[in-house]
């Protein structure tokens, strides 16, 4: 195995392991917000949460991925390059900062129409400016392949949150004015915990184990790799945002009341999405670390290896996507009902779990556009997909006593569309030939034996009169020993495995 890949593989492996304590995080913490909200509170959260993370994402300005790729390269130097790189996020995250202080009460009228949402534009302020400080460092930490760092301020972050939503709930009680302001406030507090772990480990770091680099960074460089990263990232969190004012409005049209709209829409955004989302951990992990490990291969002119890097990449991501996609379609409305009490129906949850599976393998192509610099590439796709689905959204939600398939629809619809022009994007450039022949079928074959196996066991379980939880989580772990066991009895040959 090449350094590059064993690089691939240790920070994949360690930012997946942190993203899925902090995955599991999250959703203990969604679970404990939905106890302490209820669906009308947490409807709430949802609305004004995509907000947040289209602020959060203009005062980034796309530092992570430029900054991680700058150092990954080794030609600019790194101290310089990070001090440039705060004063630009800095620049942007002040004055936004201020400006949602001082706008609060037009914002919350204009976008949400209601002026509840104005102290919680205030409680998010603050954090704008962790989260650019943070971005930046976070970054330096990717590009150096120290990513130990910013995994552990992550799984830290949650922690905080989940400890002190816990505290509340058991010592205060669930009986608080204003809970989703309490709420909104633990934004700030998770991301100033995550920004002093990532300065700590900054400033311990001796300077002469920095790369020294052969010139002096300039801003322009750095803005030509973050504003289309920025341009994209903005582009979905306005588009969660329109869909956090289209969505109820819509469902309205079906026949539901506004108080029943906003329950759904937390619903389905708040507890249901966090579960299919999960899986994305080991994509975003790939996609973070794609991004300097592909830049140093093309900066090398190693076609040859970026070929690699993205066949190894697809095949990781089917190993987990596959597997959990299945077993999803078969117990996940079982499993989302037992965490967060939702009750969708399967004509619901079924179309979100399948969309689901492209989102999978998209998170990972773009980690592979962006780490070979064509940064612009997955933004245009965004555009694209994004306006697919806001169309379809307006146009489905309205149906008469089917609007939740309808939103449904339309996600996975845009999920997809989205895969399938990465996916042509990353064969044009690299001129990859994707064997999907050997990334689907072997996944699937050791799936297949492994579902109808725990099938078996969850009505045995049944028949024996086991708590619904503990018959469904030995189901899962039922289902993982035998996957694992599978892999091990056809065989995986990916070189990212060996």
């Amino acid at each position: 195995m090449k350094s590059s890949q064993r690089r691939l593989v240790w920070g994949t492996l360690t930012l997946t392991s942190a993203a899925l304590a902090s995955r599991g995080l999250g959703l203990l913490y969604r679970m404990l917000l939905a106890r302490f909200l209820g669906a009308e509170g947490l409807g709430f959260f949802q609305m004004i949460f995509p907000l947040y993370v289209a602020l959060v994402t203009l005062a980034v300005v796309g530092t992570p991925v430029a900054v991680s790729q700058m150092v990954a390269e080794g030609q600019a130097q790194t101290r310089a390059l990070v001090r440039l790189a705060i004063t630009l996020v800095l620049s942007v995250s002040i004055p936004l900062t201020l400006l949602v202080y001082l706008w609060a009460r037009p914002l919350a009228m204009a976008i949400y129409h209601d002026s509840r949402f104005i102290p919680l534009l205030w409680a998010i302020a603050p954090a704008l400016l962790a989260v650019a400080f943070s971005s930046v460092l976070r970054g330096y930490f990717i590009g150096l392949q120290k990513v130990e760092i910013p995994a552990a301020s992550q799984v830290a972050e949650q922690l905080a949150r989940v400890v002190i939503m816990y505290a509340i709930l058991n010592v205060i009680g669930q009986q608080i004015p204003h809970a989703p302001l309490v709420a909104v406030i633990l934004i700030p507090i998770g991301e100033g915990v995550s920004l002093i772990i990532l300065a700590w480990a900054y400033w311990q770091r001796p300077a002469s184990e920095e790369l020294p680099g052969t010139s002096v960074p300039r801003l322009g460089d750095l803005l030509k790799l973050s504003l289309p990263v920025t341009f994209s990232r903005l582009l979905g969190s306005l588009v969660a945002v329109v869909e956090a004012i289209l969505i109820p409005l819509r469902l309205q049209s079906s026949g539901l009341t506004r108080f029943a709209s906003i329950q759904l829409f937390g619903k389905l955004t708040g507890m249901v999405l966090p579960l299919i989302f999960f899986p994305t951990a080991l994509s975003l992990s790939l996609a973070t670390n794609l991004v300097p490990v592909v830049a140093q291969s093309k900066a090398a002119h190693d076609v040859l290896t970026v070929r690699q890097h993205v066949q190894d990449s697809l095949g990781a991501t089917a190993l987990v996507g596959v597997p959990v996609t299945a077993i999803l379609l078969i117990i996940g409305v079982q499993l989302d009902d037992l965490l967060f009490h939702t009750q969708v129906p399967t004509s619901v949850f079924i179309p979100l779990v399948s969309g689901g599976f492209f989102l999978y393998f998209d998170i990972t192509l773009s980690g592979v556009l962006r780490g070979l610099g064509h940064t612009a590439i997955p933004f245009r796709n965004d555009l694209i997909s994004s306006s697919v689905e806001v169309c379809l959204i307006w146009i489905l939600a309205s149906r008469p006593h089917q609007g939740a398939q309808g939103v449904a629809m339309a996600l996975a619809i845009g999920f997809f569309l989205s895969f399938f022009l990465n996916l042509l994007a990353t064969v044009r450039i690299t001129g990859v030939h994707i064997m999907w022949t050997d990334l689907l079928v072997r996944p699937l074959v050791a799936t297949i034996p492994a579902v109808i196996i725990t099938g078996w066991w969850e009505s045995w379980a049944l028949h024996q009169g086991w708590d619904p939880m503990l018959r469904l989580l030995s189901g899962l772990v039922v289902a993982v020993v035998l996957y694992l066991a599978m892999w091990r009895l056809i065989g995986f040959s990916w070189r990212i495995l060996s």
